[in-house]
This record gives C-alpha cells, sequence and structure tokens, in this order.
C-alpha cells in the first residue's frame, strides 16, 4: 500500500508538472524580453522578493504541507523533499543553492519564476526560515552536482553525521 501512495504521489506531482509547462515556456519567453530592458538609473535597487500573491503555488505544495505529520514516516517527508527539488531542477535547470535559508526560500517561491513548490508556512519551517525535521532540526542539504542532492536528516538525537541521521540519495 505504501508504494502504491508514493506512485500516486509522484503522479499527481508529475500531472501537475505536464500541465504547467507550456505556461512556463511562455512565462519564459515573456520575461526574457522584459529583463532586456535597460536599466534607467545607475541607483536602481535590486528587485524584491514577490509578494506572496504574486507566487504560483504548485500542486506539489500540497503534497509538501504533508511534511512532518504524523501519518507519513521520515523516508515519506525525504522523498518528498526529493521530489519538490527534482520539480525545481526540471523548471530551473539545475538545483536551488546556497545553505538551508536560501534553498527554503526558493523553494517557496523567491526564485526567478516565482513558483512555491513549498508552502509558505507549516510544522516544517523553523523561525529562522529553515525546512526542519519531525524532530524540529534543520535539514542538511548537499548538492553533489548540478541534478543530484543529497537530504540529510538528524534524526532522533538531533546531531548531524550519527548513526541515526536519515539520509535521502537522489534516486533511491
Amino acid at each position: 500500500m505504501d508504494s502504491l501512495h508514493k506512485i500516486l504521489r509522484y503522479t499527481l506531482a508529475l500531472s501537475g508538472i505536464v500541465l504547467l509547462v507550456p505556461w512556463l515556456r511562455h512565462s519564459t519567453a515573456v520575461s526574457a524580453r522584459v529583463d532586456r530592458a535597460p536599466m534607467t538609473t545607475a541607483t536602481s535597487k535590486p528587485p524584491m522578493a514577490p509578494p506572496e500573491s504574486a507566487v504560483i503555488t504548485l500542486s506539489i505544495a500540497r503534497e509538501a504541507a504533508s511534511l512532518n505529520s504524523p501519518d507519513h514516516t521520515v523516508s515519506d517527508d525525504l522523498s518528498t523533499l526529493d521530489l519538490m527539488i527534482s520539480c525545481y531542477r526540471l523548471h530551473n535547470d539545475g538545483n536551488p543553492v546556497g545553505a538551508n535559508e536560501q534553498i527554503t526560500a526558493t523553494l517557496r517561491g523567491h526564485n526567478p519564476k516565482h513558483l512555491a513548490y513549498l508552502p509558505q508556512k507549516g510544522a516544517f519551517i523553523d523561525g529562522n526560515g529553515r525546512l526542519i525535521d519531525r524532530w524540529g532540526t534543520p535539514y542538511f542539504f548537499h548538492a553533489l552536482s548540478g541534478d543530484h542532492m543529497d537530504i540529510r536528516s538528524a534524526g532522533p538525537d538531533r546531531v548531524l553525521w550519527t548513526k541515526d541521521d536519515l539520509v535521502h540519495h537522489p534516486g533511491d
């Protein structure tokens, strides 16, 4: 039953992606034309993050809302995170980059296409804007390449790099 649940989750997420791809192509073409506009002054401020109303929330974000829920396992959480990062990679030609806070912000819609792969709020984000595991410890993200990322939970002892850590490797 657990395998069927995972297959259904991936199918739902992929169907959302398939429906979104034509829109993204149009959106990217429009933003490329806008991005070529010349700067009017040398003192222009860098662009601010979009307001929540300007962020497009993807169907994968609904699945991400289940992170750390009691009816899911740690393995489910890690698989969901991997799916979110895979969707981001598909839309943006690479992994989100930076420390946990930057990756979390990127997945919440602070990215060039303003796509949210993660809900803005939930028990899976701490007060510092980091993705946390079910024990309240920030995840550790390690990019192995532009299209592979390990995701590590510190596990029940809440200490990274010990025997009880749970690690999701790409393709697991």
